[in-house]
């Protein structure tokens, strides 16, 4: 993809994610401008489980599929932010991302949010924000993966 359609293609997709819910479109292209594409081949992995933080990634083109301990967790298609979790938090990664088609991703470097919290701290605080709801979010569908674990070991033990 050339850099236009790269750009195009990256200021489409980012405002219909949470991660840029509330980003303005000025602010939108100015980040898209810092974003390079990668590809990947189906079966290639973007990162691993227990491996340490890198970069985020925008999925432009094909299906992402995560897993843990070798078990598919979820699956997703373009317009997907995915790994940001990891190098914000400085923690090792609890997933691997795998390409399940051929992809193409843009890459969000993992200095970006630092970057920005010097550069652009509204930008900044929106987009932290964004993956703090995100976070949230999770840990609340956590909860339930527990209380349904738990309901499952209560019914062995009876």
């Amino acid at each position: 993809m050339d850099d236009m359609g790269l750009r195009d293609k990256i200021t489409e997709l980012l405002p219909k994610t949470s991660l840029f819910g509330g980003v303005d479109s000025e602010e939108i292209d100015a980040f898209a401008k810092t974003l390079k594409e990668k590809s990947y081949s189906a079966g290639e992995n973007i990162y691993e489980e227990g491996g340490s933080p890198g970069d985020s990634y925008l999925l432009l083109e094909g299906d992402i599929k995560l897993t843990v301990s070798d078990r598919r967790v979820a699956k997703f298609g373009p317009g997907t932010v995915f790994g940001v979790a990891a190098p914000i938090g400085i923690q090792k990664q609890v997933v691997t991302a795998t390409a399940d088609t051929d992809v193409v991703v843009a890459v969000i470097p993992k200095m970006t949010f630092y970057l920005l919290s010097e550069e652009n701290p509204k930008l900044f605080g929106k987009l932290i924000l964004n993956v703090a709801r995100d976070l949230a979010r999770a840990v609340s569908g956590m909860g339930e993966i527990i209380h349904d674990f738990i309901l499952l070991e209560e019914e062995d033990h009876l």
